[in-house]
């Protein structure tokens, strides 16, 4: 789950009940009767015996890409009606170059991510051990991708309901009651949407599960990253037996993101820290820029780098700045939820300390100019003006075009029929002002980012929706990847779901970014070898930081693992798509 406009793709964190829940629904009853919650569940179906009623689909590939052949399915809309509506879900699979040892499944996250893209772009972030030995594929969650797309609006509604929520979260009681009203109408539309009130992740989970019997290849193997680590949480207790190993990396702790009776009245950053796990990597950010110095980080010639930043968001938020593209001339705002929006966009990447640095130098030296000062920070290039630009487009992102955008309709429908809340969007406000004081700035671009699941305002349910428990007992472990400076998923979900999911495995890394794998190669490592051997680890394990913050030139170069550099290589032929264009389901 991603933030702002364009960073709806990418989420989530430690929830502050945690510890909370992990106890609550730990403890023993102290009724000798079973509770009529224990015994509805006692007499309903196993998710296989559910989906035994539905036939399992027959595959028919056709070539979509010069590397990979695809086919679309159509799965009940409800597997409680098998014979009732239909959707079609997109599946591709890319086939191991080598001795085959099975079928991963893949998931980016989001939600909104298509799976499929990820599994046609397997050699550029796949570790060449796994490309030998798995085929990869990725199933599109129904609604999204190249499967049957969500629309909860007409076309014609949707650039002035997103016109508000172009900024990346609203400031003031005008720019929030615009914004408000803009997230209540698509939340609304979505609630209403046959489709939309279907797209719980265990209903992407169950197609999961019926896309891997109809490949009738053994048990499945994932890796499922941001987002896609609540997907495999929830296959691995929705279908205990079902699974050979599956791998989340940028964990979320399952029992924030799913509504429970504990955690459904805060609103969703409030239970995840998303916001709390970005400031902290800001926050070590500017601390190693300090430890640095100029000329490894430029931002340390402003002397404490912690005071200057704060005094230059101070200065944004009384007068956005004005800077010009040296490319094409034309002149571009800088606001203060802008420059959050773009420090958090470079903040998912692995050189997240120098694109900070780059963003911070050129903000620095125009706040200064603007006030008639002399910079202290050298004066911008070209290059650190292009990584500015695209920060920024990145974060706002681009406004909605004839081509329907169903990334907010998809965000919500999933997002908020998984999470339940019972907040009122009038409240946004007053949470703004809290996430601020626990979460400095990157706090509010969480907390708006999912208001539209304000219990007044996404008020679609999905009976089917899975909400727990996530501690069931599985015959394989599960492997959990944490990233201690993660701005999206921060690292205190990896070590809650350690505690929650059963025989699971914890590989921490030190390392920046979003996610670890393909990045830390003491993690790919680690990971390529659970997935070959099916085992997990027998402990859990630390990977260390394999780079300073703030590299020199020499260590620059010297930081790309052979191995993960081999995987940067695009395939012949690759993104010449013939995946027939997806239905679009009002």
């Amino acid at each position: 789950m991603r933030a702002p406009r364009t960073l709806v793709v990418g989420a989530v964190a430690a929830s502050m009940l945690a510890g909370t829940l992990a106890t609550a629904s730990a403890a023993p009853s102290t009724s000798s009767a079973p509770s009529a919650a224990a015994a509805s569940t006692a007499t309903k179906p196993s998710e296989n015996a559910k989906l035994n009623k539905t036939p399992t689909p027959k595959l028919k590939w056709f070539r979509c890409y010069a590397t990979s052949e695809c086919a679309t399915v159509s799965l009940p809309l409800d597997y409680d009606d098998p014979k009732g509506p239909k959707t079609k879900v997109a599946v591709l699979r890319t086939k191991a170059t080598g001795k085959r040892v099975g079928t991963l499944f893949v998931n980016p996250g989001g939600p909104g991510g298509s799976s499929t893209d990820l599994a046609q772009a397997a050699s550029r972030w796949v570790s060449p051990t796994i490309r030998k030995s798995f085929d990869v594929v990725g199933v599109d969650p129904r609604g999204i991708g190249a499967s049957d797309n969500v629309r909860c609006l007409q076309p014609w509604q949707q650039q002035s309901t997103f016109a508000p929520l172009e900024d990346v979260f609203p400031v003031g009681y005008t720019k929030q009651q615009r914004y408000m009203r803009s997230m209540k109408k698509i939340a609304r539309a979505c609630s209403t949407n046959r489709l939309a009130t279907a797209m719980s992740t265990a209903e992407v989970a169950r197609d999961m599960e019926m896309v891997r019997r109809a490949l009738g290849q053994g048990k499945l193997s994932y890796i499922g990253f941001s987002y896609g680590t609540q997907l495999g949480a929830t296959y691995a207790n929705m279908f205990p037996s079902n699974f050979r190993s599956i791998v989340i990396d940028g964990t979320i702790n399952p029992r924030s993101w799913s509504g429970t009776p504990w955690n459904k009245s805060r609103p969703l950053d409030f239970r995840l820290g998303s916001g709390k796990g970005a400031w902290k990597a800001m926050r070590q950010i500017l601390a190693e820029c300090q430890k640095a110095g100029d000329p490894r980080c430029e931002f340390a010639a402003v002397g404490d780098t912690r005071k200057r930043f704060d005094a230059l968001v101070a200065q944004v938020q009384r007068t956005p700045l004005v800077l010009r593209d040296p490319d094409t001339g034309q002149k571009f705002t800088v606001d203060y939820p802008t420059m959050i929006g773009a420090l958090l966009s470079v903040m998912y990447g692995s050189d997240a300390p120098t694109q900070v640095d780059a963003i911070l130098t050129e903000l620095d030296y125009a706040a200064t100019e603007a006030q008639g000062g002399r910079a202290k920070t050298p004066k911008p290039t070209r290059a650190s003006r292009q990584v500015l630009l695209a920060a920024v487009d990145d974060a706002v992102g681009a406004p909605a075009r004839a081509m329907y955008d169903n990334s907010y309709d998809a965000f919500l429908s999933v997002t908020c029929t998984d999470s339940q809340e019972t907040t009122r969007l009038a409240d946004y406000p007053r949470y703004d002002t809290q996430a601020q004081t626990t979460a400095p700035h990157f706090g509010k671009a969480w907390l708006w980012s999912s208001s539209g699941c304000a219990g007044d305002a996404f008020t679609g349910q999905d009976e089917d929706a899975y909400v727990g428990p996530y501690d069931r007992y599985t015959p394989k472990g599960v492997l959990i990847v944490g990233n201690y400076w993660d701005p999206a998923t921060a690292y205190t979900g990896a070590v809650e779901t350690r505690k929650i999911l059963g025989r699971s495995r914890l590989v921490s890394s030190d390392s920046w970014g979003h996610t670890a794998y393909g990045v830390s190669s003491c993690v790919t490592k680690a990971v390529d070898t659970y997935l070959v051997s099916g085992s997990s680890p027998a402990r859990d394990r630390t990977c260390a930081a394999e780079t300073p913050a703030f590299p020199t030139r020499e260590e620059r170069a010297r930081k790309t693992a052979p191995e993960i550099a081999e995987m940067t290589e695009l395939p012949k032929g690759a993104g010449e798509q013939t995946f027939p264009e997806p239905v679009v389901v009002d």
